[in-house]
């Protein structure tokens, strides 16, 4: 015990008891268990697989003496796959520390896996980790889409105007309203682009619902947060795992590109706060009646030589009773 604690491990209990060793288990949850078998007792082995069920993160480091004992402790492991390591007695000790050193490594890993993945969780929207998922192995998805952009207009300006806590916790909560928008519509938030949303909508219906709820954006109250501008276009889109994927960086998030995206952007740069500015494609594919739509004509937009046709929508006219057209 006092070659453990000196390997590092803080605090060292003993269980000789196999009766309380659920209790032990349950209330410590321990990075390590050293086990003893011997020949004699058989039944042991059931303790030890408690072990595994009760704190299946904990590492398990088993010991018998050479012979009978030992083929038998194998045997069992390998019908089980409960044990970490096994060692042979009599060993030298310089083998237990090695084996106990391996086995905090591995553990220590495994911690910082996990806060890892904690922190990507925090830092990617929930939409986009469950897309992720199809691109680990290097997938990319070309698919139809249509793709919402949001960004809050005069940001530059509202930052030094508000405290920056301040400012922060506004645009938190503008931002999670707009998701929330999004997933009600059966839309996926892709990612935060610091003050606005990317979002895809995908498959039937996917451009009557993007129009919906861009014109829900553009209506609801989080407006009256940080007023944004909406772009609307659909076309192919192709996702996957884009950044540097060398091993010295490995440094990866998923993303959506294309034309359709590019547009998307454009258009919502080129909105005015709390309206909508959408292809005529994606309006008429969308097949979305919205008593203020008013057709803008032929966009010039960077990247499309002929421009594009467009249609603008605006909540706000319903109230200023402006004529429009369709």
């Amino acid at each position: 015990m006092a070659d453990i604690q000196a390997q590092g491990f803080t605090r060292v209990v003993h269980v000789g008891d196999f009766s309380v060793l659920g209790e032990a288990l349950a209330s410590a949850q321990p990075d390590l268990v050293i086990f003893n078998y011997h020949f004699d007792l058989p039944e042991s082995l059931d303790s030890c697989g408690l072990i595994r069920r009760i704190a299946p993160h904990t590492a398990i480091l088993a010991m018998a003496s050479a012979g009978p004992a030992i083929k038998q402790l194998r045997n069992w492991s390998q019908q089980t796959g409960a044990l970490d390591v096994i060692l042979e007695k009599p060993f030298l000790m310089q083998r237990f520390q090695t084996a106990l050193r391996d086995l905090a490594e591995g553990k220590r890993a495994s911690r910082d896996m996990e806060v890892k993945a904690a922190r990507l969780e925090n830092l990617l929207p929930e939409d986009a980790l469950s897309a992720m998922d199809r691109s680990q192995a290097g997938e990319v998805e070309l698919f139809e889409g249509t793709v919402v952009f949001t960004d809050i207009r005069r940001s530059s300006e509202m930052i030094t105007q508000l405290p920056t806590r301040e400012f922060f916790r506004q645009l938190n909560r503008s931002l999670s309203i707009q998701a929330r928008l999004v997933r009600e519509y059966e839309g996926s938030v892709i990612k935060f682009t610091g003050d606005g949303v990317l979002a895809v909508f995908r498959g039937m219906g996917k451009s009557y619902l993007a129009l919906r709820c861009a014109v829900e954006l553009a209506s609801n109250s989080c407006q009256q947060i940080f007023p944004y501008g909406i772009g609307v276009a659909g076309g192919l889109v192709l996702a996957g795992l884009v950044g540097d994927s060398s091993k010295a960086g490995q440094r990866q998030q998923y993303d959506v590109i294309g034309a359709s995206v590019h547009l998307a952007a454009r258009l919502c740069s080129l909105a005015s706060a709390r309206e909508v500015i959408a292809t005529q494609k994606a309006y008429a594919a969308s097949r979305f009646s919205h008593p203020v739509t008013r057709p803008i004509g032929r966009v010039s937009i960077r990247g499309f030589e002929s421009g594009v046709d467009c249609v603008a929508l605006n909540p706000a006219w319903e109230t200023t009773g402006m004529t429009t057209g369709t």
